[in-house]
């Protein structure tokens, strides 16, 4: 009886490793279609001015000037409207600005919103004793007036379903930005939005 060759056997072995590989590719890519996550929808909308105190000091190299120290809550919603996958949130960076100035920012943590749902996230963005030098003046004559001190926020954050494992994991990039007016709330250290409108950027 002749004996099989080593290499006969092991290419057996590559032609059942290989229709395995393509039955399962096939099996992943029927799955991806049968299930696959519609694009998730983010929004962004101011909560409240904590605290906004412009007020006359000194900066880090002795420098007289106007310094403000401020924080806000921002309430990310985000809607899930996939009825199989949660929807993984990489850290999102939120930036205020007055005109070209950006005078706070933060970088958040990762979040996770679950399957079929609208999950509200609160994220806080502030600053302490902001040196805003020429800015300031500006900003303390403006929450005075009728018109209101007008700062944008924009917001940058990547998600993702992981639908199996990392072979294939649909990724989006969401951009918000917002405008709003603060005006002042008569009450001490605090400023209230007047008015707000935001807005996804692609």
């Amino acid at each position: 009886m002749p004996l099989r060759s080593p290499s006969s056997g092991w290419w057996i072995v590559l032609q059942i490793l290989w229709r395995f590989l393509f039955s399962f590719g096939v099996a992943l890519l029927v799955f991806y279609i049968a299930t696959q996550p519609p694009h998730p929808d983010i929004s962004l909308r101011i909560g409240r001015i904590n605290q906004f105190i412009l007020q006359e000091g000194v900066d880090s190299h002795g420098v007289t000037t106007m310094l403000l120290t401020f924080n806000c809550t921002t309430n990310l919603i985000v809607d899930n409207k996939s009825n199989v996958f949660g929807l993984h949130i990489h850290p999102p960076s939120i930036k205020f600005f007055f005109g070209p100035l950006n005078f706070a920012k933060m970088k958040g943590t990762k979040l996770y919103a679950s399957s079929h749902e609208s999950t509200t996230f609160q994220l806080y963005i502030g600053t302490k004793n902001q040196a805003m030098y020429g800015a300031g003046r500006e900003m303390a004559d403006l929450l005075q007036s009728k018109a209101g001190l007008p700062l944008i926020l924009r917001m940058n954050l990547i998600s993702d379903f992981r639908v199996v494992w990392n072979i294939i994991n649909p990724k989006y990039q969401h951009s918000v930005e917002c405008l709003l007016f603060l005006s002042n709330s008569g009450r001490h250290n605090q400023a209230t939005v007047a008015r707000e409108k935001c807005r996804s950027v692609s």
